[in-house]
């Protein structure tokens, strides 16, 4: 299979790196990856490197791609925001119908859910990555949850997963809870409110007053997440000791479990009872799943699993609402709505009616106040036709409802090929 990769970072090189040495794939090119040439042709010598990611609509030019984090290099010539170039180039892929891999968090919520309608239009196979996310380890604490009663903690009451990392800016606190939102959904379900806390508020502050500025440090930052199958989670962030590490904790009726997760290294499982257990944690591992899915899909023609971005968009919605309930000092609620094309087009519309009846109520007010002081413009030729003026928009705005049935295009069966 013919791959390229658009934006490379750590995470997207140790993915290529897998699929050439072991997966028996070539890297034939390399886009907005400048940055990190050396590491790209250690990996693939002929790979291309060059800025024209638009190369990828040729069906030709690649089988798969994987799009990674990086690319600021790349916008910063081209005079642009590194977010808008990355979900422009995520729009134009899904759009070309071009398999991909895309390392998360790759774009905001909102972006993320406008490509879901597109990706559910062209049936286009997009397969979000987190390292670990789907470690043999995290499934089967995650299959504790179905057991109840049987599993080794009894029923579970709660999860909680502690992060200790070096960097703690802004901006890689909300990356690695982007990514561990995902892995939390494993054990809760669907996430329908998040509420955070971090540095404290000043005294007096009025939750309702004017939004401060001023983005809030995220350095301390205790997240509390509710699922949609009625169990709790806990995330926080704390420095680092020795190296980044996260702890993942399973409380139940009869005692917890302890997942260790070194950056580097093996992890271990800590049992109720004493036991502790060795979990291998190796990024090879972690590629070989990922291209399996990709494979599978790509050549089966079937989805590795339809819901998967859709999913992941959901989890970095959550992630996102940590502002706003910092900003609010409350909970916040997340709908999980259905986006598709159907309902914002009823939003649309919806929107323009609430415009139009406003419209409308003003010109009649202004119609009656002319007509009852009598002023001079009643005998404008224009003015006597003001009711035509208040029907056509009317009118014309009940002939819109008929576009969805113009342009509505069938979605295809988005069955799953593969279930966790």
């Amino acid at each position: 299979m013919k791959l390229a990769v658009v934006g490379a970072d750590d995470d997207a090189l140790n993915l290529l790196r897998w699929a050439v040495a072991r997966g028996g794939h070539e890297l034939v090119a390399a886009y907005d990856s400048e940055g990190l040439g050396p590491q790209v042709r250690a990996i693939s010598p002929r790979a291309a490197l060059s800025d024209n990611w638009e190369e990828l609509f040729l069906a030709s030019a690649a089988d798969a791609v994987i799009v990674g984090r990086g690319g600021k290099e790349a916008a910063a010539r081209a005079n642009i925001d590194p977010a808008e170039r990355r979900a422009d180039q995520l729009r134009k892929l899904v759009q070309a119908a071009v398999p991909m891999i895309v390392v998360c968090p790759a774009c905001e919520a909102i972006v993320g859910f406008e490509i879901e309608m597109i990706r559910r239009d062209t049936k286009t196979l997009v397969i979000p990555y987190v390292p670990y996310a789907s470690h043999p380890a995290i499934d089967r604490l995650s299959e504790w949850m179905l057991q109840e009663e049987e599993s080794p903690v009894g029923k579970v009451e709660q999860v909680v997963l502690e992060r200790e990392q070096a960097d703690r800016s802004r901006e890689a606190v909300l990356v690695r809870l982007g990514r561990d939102a995902m892995l939390l959904r494993e054990f809760i379900g669907t996430i329908q409110t998040v509420s955070a806390s971090g540095p404290p508020t000043a005294v007096g502050r009025d939750p309702l007053g004017p939004k401060s500025k001023e983005l809030p440090r995220l350095s301390n930052l205790s997240v509390h997440f509710g699922g949609e199958d009625g169990v709790a989670a806990r995330w926080s962030v704390a420095p680092a000791v020795q190296q980044d590490v996260g702890r993942l904790t399973i409380i139940g009726q009869r005692g917890k479990a302890v997942l260790t997760m070194p950056a580097s290294g093996d992890w271990s499982l800590q049992l109720p009872d004493g036991n502790q257990n060795t979990e291998r944690a190796n990024l090879e591992d972690d590629a070989e799943r990922v291209f399996s899915w990709l494979t599978h899909g790509i050549e089966s023609d079937e989805f590795y699993d339809a819901e998967s971005w859709l999913a992941a968009c959901r989890d970095q919605e959550a992630a996102e609402a940590v502002d706003r309930s910092l900003a609010r000092g409350r909970t916040i609620e997340l709908f999980n709505e259905e986006h598709t094309e159907e309902e914002s087009f009823k939003g649309v519309m919806a929107i323009g009616g609430c415009l139009l009846l406003v419209m409308a109520l003003g010109v009649l007010f202004l119609a009656v106040v002319v007509e009852g002081l009598r002023l001079p413009m009643r005998g404008w030729a224009l003015w006597r036709l003001w009711p035509f003026y208040l029907l056509v928009p009317i009118v014309a705005f009940l002939l819109l409802q008929l576009l969805q049935v113009v342009v509505k295009r069938e979605e295809g069966d988005l069955g799953r090929a593969i279930t966790r």
